[in-house]
């Protein structure tokens, strides 16, 4: 996939300049070029935590950490409690160490000199349950707060719920935040920002009239049920309010291991994949991994942390795929394809995914011998297969309306609806991963071979597309799966026509969603005029 390399933005809107399975799970199998005597991870959590106090206290000198406040001693003797002595925080296998690695936080000169140790009587003052960093009753919010609550629960939290059937982010996640201030200041920053994507934008997002900072605390004339706009600063400010909590809250060791803690992180997360800086998104996506890694947390775990780590990882496959790595994960599921539901199936659609990402990286594709290569493609398409020769009734085409059906006059990618949206979502993932595969797997010669592979990608395309057509405007979550989906289809197809449809997709879903910053149309184009100077158009 190609490289974008963005304008990155500060907080404050400024702009600033294979192998075989087998093979990846060996633990006597180093890849190339990792250093084994780095072992950064005991700290992480803690270093991820740093990196939100640099932010804060950039913004704030007034922010708690500080040489004149007290906070967590990243020096103290180790405690069973200290996330930084947590057995799941220690490599066990070479894949393992490999993730670690590339998950590591750069460390910040002068941190620690920041960060001032507990006294014997302080520490023996903390109390360590969850009633000294939650309130007691629920938090008051103001009306104009109320109504950007009321439209996480409605809306926002539709993108982190879309694979889950039991919507933790709209039903748990609302209740902890009211007694959890660090996950409500996260959840109010996060859903400001969403507000803030249409602020010119009508539809799903918002109208014409904006709120500004200054109007945060008032009465909102509209109806709560009206559509409103919200000012990125007011996003920007509960960022902020976020960070102050968390340090307060990181004081108690058994807050690394809640609930809300997870959540709080996974929140701020989505709040940096909408802001569009890369840079800050990765780094919280690293934040997240290392949290789950120190809760055991994956995709089996059930409950909210289970959810948390399916939102995660969706997020992290997206950046990877951008970026040509390899996802964070090494979680291997344990169940068989055999025994999963229907709801169940769509995530580990991503799920693999993630492992066709792997694939595509260059981390695999440059240090892998041909024959591995071969091998490990063979092995993943063969898992994909599988996938889909499992799929229940509820994964079938219905008959559709006419959709999106023609452009120019012609038809092209007719259109396929699955409903509901989840399910079909995950098969266009699904196509999405065959194309990772077949465009990034050696060829083993052959005109049969060569036509093989070439039926699997139009038919790869044609589902992308196809389903792309039927997606709801009014569903954001589902457009968002589209969206990504449907640009790395982008990269298989080669007729005018046929691009001129997909780019009319692909322009269409990310209007709709004023999402991502930066336009993947223009991205595809780019990559296409590239064709005209290769040997083979000479």
């Amino acid at each position: 996939m190609p490289v974008i390399k963005r304008r990155l933005r500060n907080k404050r809107g400024t702009t600033l300049g294979c192998k075989s399975l087998m093979l990846l799970l060996s633990p006597l199998a180093p890849s190339p070029g990792t250093d084994i005597s780095v072992t950064p991870t005991r700290a992480a959590p803690l270093s991820w935590f740093e990196l939100l106090a640099r932010d804060a206290a950039n913004a704030d000198t007034g922010f708690l950490l500080s040489p004149l406040q007290r906070s967590p001693d990243v020096r103290s003797v180790e405690d069973k409690t200290d996330p930084r002595n947590s057995a799941n925080l220690r490599p066990r296998s070479w894949r393992e160490r490999e993730s670690f690695q590339a998950a590591a936080f750069p460390r910040i000169t002068g941190m620690e000199r920041q960060i001032a140790p507990h006294t014997t009587e302080e520490e023996s003052s903390l109390h360590n349950d969850s009633s000294s960093w939650t309130a007691a009753f629920p938090i008051p919010l103001s009306e104009f707060e109320r109504r950007i609550f009321t439209h996480f629960v409605r809306f926002s939290s539709q993108w982190l719920d879309f694979y889950d059937p039991l919507r933790h982010f709209s039903t748990t996640v609302p209740q902890f935040a009211l007694r959890s201030p660090g996950l409500m200041r996260a959840l109010l920053a996060f859903t400001a920002r969403h507000i803030s994507l249409g602020s010119s934008t009508p539809g799903p997002f918002g109208t014409v009239d904006s709120l500004g900072p200054d109007d945060r605390r008032r009465r909102p004339s509209e109806s709560l049920n009206n559509i409103f706009t919200v000012d990125r600063n007011v996003a920007v400010q509960y960022y902020y309010e976020t960070l102050r909590c968390l340090n307060k809250a990181m004081r108690h060791p058994s807050y690394a291991s809640s609930h809300e803690v997870v959540a709080t992180a996974l929140l701020i997360s989505a709040y940096e994949m909408i802001d569009g800086s890369n840079q800050d998104w990765e780094r919280h996506l690293k934040g997240v991994f290392w949290l789950q890694r120190f809760q055991d947390n994956d995709g089996e775990s059930g409950g909210i942390r289970q959810a948390v780590w399916w939102a995660w990882l969706r997020q992290d496959v997206w950046v990877a795929m951008r970026e040509r790595r390899r996802v964070f994960s090494f979680w291997q599921p344990k169940k068989p394809l055999s025994m999963l539901s229907a709801p169940e199936l769509a995530t580990r659609a991503t799920w693999l995914l993630g492992q066709c990402v792997n694939y595509a990286s260059k981390d695999e594709q440059d240090t892998v011998e041909f024959s591995q290569r071969l091998e490990r493609g063979s092995e993943l398409l063969y898992l994909l297969q599988q996938w889909h020769d499992n799929l229940p009734p509820e994964y079938s085409p219905l008959p559709s309306l006419s959709g999106l059906s023609s452009v120019s006059g012609m038809q092209i990618f007719p259109p396929i609806w699955v409903h509901p949206s989840p399910y079909a979502a995950s098969l266009q993932v699904h196509s999405l991963s065959r194309i990772l595969v077949i465009l990034h797997r050696p060829s083993s010669g052959g005109l049969e071979d060569y036509r093989a592979a070439q039926k699997l990608l139009t038919l790869s395309v044609n589902t992308i597309c196809g389903i792309a057509r039927t997606v709801d405007v009014g569903d954001s979550a589902a457009r968002v799966v589209s969206l990504q989906c449907v640009f790395g289809a982008g990269m298989c197809v080669y007729t005018p026509h046929e691009r001129l449809a997909l780019l009319d997709l692909l322009d269409s879903h990310q209007r709709g969603l004023c999402w991502p910053i930066t336009s993947l149309r223009k991205e595809l184009e780019l990559e296409y005029a590239k064709d005209e100077y290769s040997e083979f158009a000479r």
